[in-house]
């Protein structure tokens, strides 16, 4: 794997607008180069407010689609939830299923089964699905790219209403509305549980009436890693909020499980400890747990259905962990551009998580292909300046299916256009090599002292929370760090050491998650120069500075 640079930021004068927000000057710096060096700003950033929040109505068919969903309270009309196997889609139907019921609509959910129907609307399913008698289709996470299952739709009399944040292939579908801002206005970062939430919010009438559901909104944005500022920086702070009290007995279900003490719940605990969850049932069983969990109002059902997730759960890492062998066997380190493996014993549920870690290892977007009777499904995620999908999009005629966004996507091929597949991938995205390839810089907010490490400095950096895409998690280096003591592995590959500053008089707790092997087939023998991100975590009460190592030399 290659060497990644050290970029480390120049110091900058942050005085003024740290004494403005009584902000540490590294915090204050941060903000200034994000662009939030006005105080107004920045104290905007610092504070989101639902109040900030814009009209759901800014979406150009959201009237429509309010009054589409009244007529069909008017008539008496059954309407279907169709939603996607993933977490922002199995929370938006979780969100969207109870607001309509709540509305006064006879409504039901279907979440398709990852392998036995695929991903988006699939047209099999809804035609046994229309024997019931829905006259209405609500699409939540899916559907923007369902052009003929759409027009399937408008063939039989059913109208339908798009709610989806994913990009168009072959034009728009004609759906009766499209709450997307693909179509329009509105924020473009929502992931599909924001969009439900913003349509919940306009068909009941006011904020007030949705907020309960911000807990949902929070777990998928999370979970789909859509960017972090504009709105979602909103609805995850308040969602958040919504979280710590876990009124939601499935929510709570899940904390139990996971050893989550709700008013500790963070934002890592939803990527890493409720969004796993909730994916196993669509991976590994039926995504229709996942949405009984997160829709029942009761405890005991609740705790049954958490314990079976979480069962899943266990089985996908297993599954998970022998599919990345593999995969990383045939992928080596070669010199291609982008990474294409295929196999025809592995399992569908668990090629996005291995095609992320093959990422995650080699720096190069990844594809990993389960072929199945000569017919094979794929899962690719890219680099973060790379966009995927453009690149894919070029190769589409070797592919029967295809959708996603720049940083993911899923496909389906015939086993016979794999090799050639590869090798057009490949040659396109070398053509376009400047846009982001490659192992990414290291961008260092700057070198300090482990003295810097104050309660105040680490409080304020919480302030600038959530992280993610659009607001990366502040990088620092420290220079002559030293273990102190033995570097001890913590389950599968995980580094857990203390380390000295070079005086020794500062010792901080260092873990690093995939980066055992990595340290001890080459420990360093003296000091080492580390780059990290700090934080404060909470052990049962008790509050102590934790460095996630990234990177060392």
């Amino acid at each position: 794997m290659a060497a990644r640079a050290w970029v480390v930021h120049p110091k900058i004068d942050s005085a003024r607008l740290a004494s403005e927000l009584d902000l540490h000057p590294e915090a204050a710096s941060i903000l200034i180069r994000r662009g939030l060096a006005d105080p107004r700003e920045a104290s905007r950033f610092l504070n989101p407010s639902p109040d900030h929040l814009e009209s759901p109505f800014v979406f150009r068919d959201m009237q429509k689609a309010v009054d589409r969903l009244r007529l069909a309270r008017e008539r008496g009309e059954k309407v279907l939830v169709y939603g996607d196997y993933d977490v922002d889609g199995v929370t938006g139907s979780s969100i969207l299923c109870p607001i309509l019921r709540k509305f006064g609509l006879e409504a039901d959910a279907h979440i398709p089964h990852r392998v036995n129907e695929g991903y988006g609307l699939n047209r099999d399913s809804l035609a046994c699905l229309l024997e019931k008698g829905y006259r209405l289709v609500v699409t939540v996470d899916n559907g923007i790219t369902g052009v003929d299952q759409i027009r399937f739709l408008n063939e039989r009399g059913v109208d339908s209403i798009v709610v989806d944040h994913h990009l168009p292939k072959d034009g728009f579908p004609a759906a009766h509305a499209i709450v997307s801002a693909a179509v329009g206005p509105g924020d473009a970062h929502l992931a599909a549980c924001g969009l439900a939430f913003k349509l919940g919010w306009a068909l009941l009438g006011s904020y007030a009436d949705v907020r309960e559901y911000l807990d949902l909104v929070a777990v998928g944005t999370i979970a789909d890693v859509a960017d972090v500022t504009g709105e979602n920086r909103i609805l995850l702070r308040e969602g958040m909020k919504v979280l710590a009290q876990a009124k939601r007995p499935g929510i709570r279900a899940l904390f139990d499980v996971a050893r989550i003490r709700p008013g500790s719940v963070t934002y890592r605990d939803l990527g890493f400890a409720l969004g796993p969850r909730i994916n196993a049932a669509g991976r590994m069983g039926s995504p229709l747990d996942a949405f009984r969990l997160l829709t029942t109002a009761d405890p005991v059902e609740a705790a049954l259905l958490a314990k079976k997730l979480d069962d899943g759960n266990k089985e996908r890492q297993k599954v998970e962990a022998r599919t990345f062998a593999e995969a990383s066997e045939i992928a080596g380190n070669g010199g291609r551009h982008v990474i294409v493996v295929e196999s025809e014993d592995w399992h569908e549920g668990v090629l996005g998580i291995v095609a992320s870690r093959l990422v995650e290892r080699y720096k190069k977007p990844s594809i990993v292909i389960s072929m199945k009777g000569g017919a094979g499904k794929g899962s690719g995620r890219s680099v973060p300046a790379f966009s995927l999908f453009d690149s894919v999009l070029e190769c589409e005629d070797l592919l029967t299916a295809f959708g996603g966004h720049a940083q993911a996507c899923g496909l389906s091929i015939r086993k016979e256009n794999v090799p050639l597949f590869r090798e057009k991938l490949n040659e396109v995205a070398g053509k376009h090599a400047e846009r982001g390839l490659g192992a990414p810089d290291l961008n260092i907010e700057s070198e300090i002292s482990p003295r810097d490490l104050d309660l105040k400095f680490l409080r304020d950096l919480e302030r600038i929370e959530p992280f993610g895409p659009g607001n990366p998690r502040p990088l620092f280096m420290t220079r002559g760090m030293r273990a102190k003591g033995e570097v001890k592995k913590r389950g599968k590959d995980t580094l857990h050491a203390w380390m000295a500053s070079s005086d020794g008089r500062t010792v901080c707790e260092v873990v690093g998650f995939r980066q055992y092997e990595r340290w001890a087939a080459t420990p360093p023998a003296g000091p080492v120069d580390v780059v990290y991100r700090p934080s404060l975590v909470d052990s049962q009460g008790i509050v102590s500075v934790q460095l996630e190592l990234e990177d060392w030399k």
